[in-house]
């Protein structure tokens, strides 16, 4: 952006201004930063509230009512501080803001909701974006979603050093009621494709209950694995990955080591079962859409060793109802949820078998059918 970008030119609004940020399910395409594909997402119905007040003082006062942690800062001090936690996520978007040529002015900051459970990317992308709109709301400078989209990625991953996904922050700001985002990773666009299921047929997501955290590592550490793995595969295959000879791949034309070879695959098989997601949701060829997805689980689950007993027992379980038409596995952000398609009619089949899965493993299991949220909103000023 350049120095005009952003001026004041909306009329401000006058403080408290509270935000409703959306979270966000990523079916298809974690990985596809990497391969210059497509993601297929939406947003659901957990949530970041963000409330703006006036400061008492001229500092930035922060709340975390899910931890109780209060911090407080000097906008003339935007420092990343280790210590800091969740609340250089606040500095970060401030900073970007700052360099763009806001003029920021000391407020109080409180957030609340489900989000707040989680910790890394999520709610950094989270914060970023509830903060940057409420901002926006208050002090009245212009600004479009795919700018803001971009800033906040830039304090996520730059300032804040987050594995944050631009189709994450691009869906909180954009998504839309009943409707699913396919992001193109390589020129960062994206189409709106309208929710497929109905009363007959339902894509249900299953919260396995496993600590937010459980998974988080596990998930930075296979995007470090893919990450090399293309870098490899770049090494030797210097061009585009738009129209890669994925058979090259399969058949070990290509000399690539084995692992990197079955990371590789995995991925750009996600990648054209995205990008195939348009057409099948046009059709609604629920068999389609429930093969590709349980194709791209089991890669994921056998070449990228994404999985856990949990999750592997739902999933089985899942083939036992007969109307499953699929299942694998979902990305909520810093977490792994299982997801099926099948019929409403026999989700009470599945919901008979989580009573298993509580005897067995500890935790209550609940599957809901994943219906696509709305974008990030201004619900009180």
């Amino acid at each position: 952006m350049t120095d005009t970008d952003i001026v004041n030119v909306a009329t401000p609004k006058t403080l408290p201004v509270t935000v409703r940020v959306p979270g966000v399910t990523t079916i298809l395409g974690e990985f596809a930063y990497h391969s210059q594909g497509k993601v297929l997402c939406c947003t659901n119905t957990q949530e970041l509230i963000v409330s703006l007040s006036e400061s008492p003082d001229n500092q930035v006062h922060v709340f975390n009512s899910f931890t109780g942690d209060r911090k407080k800062f000097s906008l003339t001090s935007l420092k990343f501080r280790k210590e800091d936690k969740w609340a250089n996520y606040v500095k970060g978007i401030l900073q970007q803001l700052s360099e763009n040529n806001v003029r920021l002015k000391p407020f109080n900051v409180e957030f609340s909701g489900s989000l707040l459970k989680n910790d890394g990317a999520k709610l950094c992308a989270a914060v970023s974006v509830g903060v940057s709109t409420a901002l926006k709301a208050y002090l009245g400078f212009e600004i479009s979603d795919r700018e803001l989209a971009f800033m906040c990625y830039k304090s996520c991953t730059f300032y804040c050093g987050e594995l944050t996904k631009f189709s994450t922050i691009l869906a909180m700001l954009c998504a839309e009621e009943g409707r699913y985002l396919l992001v193109d990773m390589d020129s960062l666009t994206h189409i709106m494709l309208d929710d497929p299921f109905d009363d007959k047929c339902i894509l249900a997501i299953v919260d396995c209950k496993i600590p937010p955290l459980a998974m988080r590592e596990e998930i930075i550490h296979k995007h470090s694995q893919v990450s090399n793995a293309f870098d490899r595969l770049k090494r030797i295959y210097p061009h585009s990955l738009k129209d890669f000879p994925i058979g090259d791949l399969i058949d070990r034309t290509i000399p690539l080591d084995e692992e990197s070879r079955k990371i590789c695959i995995a991925v750009l098989e996600d990648r054209f079962a995205a990008a195939n997601m348009q057409k099948y949701f046009s059709l609604k060829a629920y068999q389609h859409i429930g093969k590709s997805l349980t194709k791209i689980g089991k890669l994921f689950r056998d070449d990228l060793e994404i999985t856990c007993p949990e999750l592997d027992w739902l999933i089985k379980r899942a083939f036992e109802v007969p109307s499953c038409m699929g299942a694998s596995f979902v990305f909520n952000g810093d977490n792994v949820y299982a997801v099926l398609i099948g019929a409403r009619q026999d989700a009470p089949l599945y919901e008979a078998k989580l009573e298993d899965y509580e005897r067995i493993f500890g935790f209550k299991a609940k599957a809901v059918a994943l219906r696509p949220c709305g974008k990030c909103e201004i619900i009180s000023s």
